[in-house]
């Protein structure tokens, strides 16, 4: 569910997620990979690893060698195997309808059923139609793993800001929506067999106060290439013995920070040789980087360095077949693909970063 923050779903109203607190395990939240933005997450919790490894840093951003990717459909682009090619690769069939990296075959594996190119008006009740069709498929044709975006409250946060009212209304929505699917699978007889893992990919801080990086570059006659998100910009520089001249300019902000590739810290986990600028700029909320003026500014945004903005932690939920109804702490991204393949009993690559989430 994109965008949904981790204290959302304390709302006494919400049928499901109460069914799922009172009989399912529940984390305290979901920790984001840094940026903490749709695709970087969505591919975190497909590859078990952070974004310098899969390579997608950011919704849209540059390649040194390939160019630029914006919100592609793409697979080719991610550079660690996604958990359905892990699976497919053994003639385990998988399921995806909308997920990053997963309208497109990876290195010659397809999935088994999947839907494409995304639609972003398709609603929630289509998605449900086809989660059931797929379990009740005959065994020998059954996906094993399913995976599904839900709109969540990513939009209308971004619109009207972390905690309007429709915020909470469209949660609503989407919280009736759930219960359906878990009294369908209930209905079928299959939760002795089934796991229900309900996710998010990041929360939501207000934003309002917006910085131009494409301005302070050029009043100081810096030549670049930008590549932004709300929280974190890479800058590919013309003239790399300019790197002390940007960083310079940029930090005259006090709302910036400002590093070259060589000293990024290692925390961020967003060093890659090709897509990493040579000058790398942050900021936290309330601020945002922007590249000139927005006519219609969002209220609401993400991106922010989860270790310093627990605004950014999302949700995890976990039901049915092995799992036991207890709380847990907060748990990282990337643990949810190592979980995946250990609920399913596949051994786990080495590659992976993740640790196994303990749900039983």
């Amino acid at each position: 569910m994109d965008g949904v923050r981790h204290d959302y779903v304390d709302q006494p109203d919400l049928e499901a997620f109460r069914f799922l607190n009172e009989n399912g395990l529940k984390a305290k939240s979901l920790i984001p990979v840094y940026q903490s933005s749709t695709f970087p997450s969505h591919v975190s919790m497909a590859t078990g690893v952070t974004p310098e490894k899969h390579g997608i840093m950011h919704n849209s951003f540059y390649d040194r060698s390939k160019g630029t990717y914006s919100y592609s459909g793409e697979a080719d682009w991610i550079e660690s195997p996604p958990i359905w090619a892990i699976l497919e690769k053994q003639n385990i069939k998988t399921a995806t309808y909308f997920w990053v990296g997963s309208e497109t075959d990876w290195r010659g594996i397809d999935i088994s059923y999947s839907k494409a190119p995304f639609d972003g008006e398709i609603g929630e009740e289509e998605k449900l139609n086809e989660i059931i069709n797929w379990l009740t498929l005959k065994p020998e044709l059954r996906p094993r793993l399913i995976m599904s975006w839900w709109r969540g409250t990513d939009s209308v946060s971004h619109r009207m800001g972390s905690t309007h009212p429709f915020v909470f209304e469209q949660l609503r929505k989407q919280d009736k929506i759930l219960k359906k699917l878990i009294d369908e699978i209930g209905d079928l007889g299959l939760w002795n067999e089934v796991t229900l893992l309900v996710v998010s990919d990041h929360g939501m801080s207000d934003v309002s106060n917006f910085i131009n990086i494409k301005k302070i570059l050029n009043d100081s006659s810096i030549d670049a290439r930008i590549s932004l998100g709300p929280a974190v910009g890479h800058i590919f520089l013309n003239n790399k013995e300019e790197k002390d001249k940007a960083i310079q300019a940029l930090e005259v902000n006090q709302y910036l920070s400002a590093w070259p590739i060589e000293n990024l810290p290692s925390a961020y986990n967003m060093y890659h040789k090709d897509r990493t600028g040579d000058v790398v700029v942050t900021t936290t909320a309330p601020n945002m980087l922007v590249r000139g003026i927005i006519s219609n500014p969002p209220k609401g945004m993400h991106g922010y360095n989860p270790k310093i903005n627990d605004e950014m932690d999302g949700i995890f939920f976990a039901y049915g077949s092995g799992v036991r109804n207890k709380k847990i702490g907060k748990i990282d991204q990337i643990d949810i693909a190592p979980t995946i393949l250990n609920i399913l009993r596949v051994k786990i690559p080495e590659h992976m970063t993740g640790r196994i989430i303990n749900l039983n």
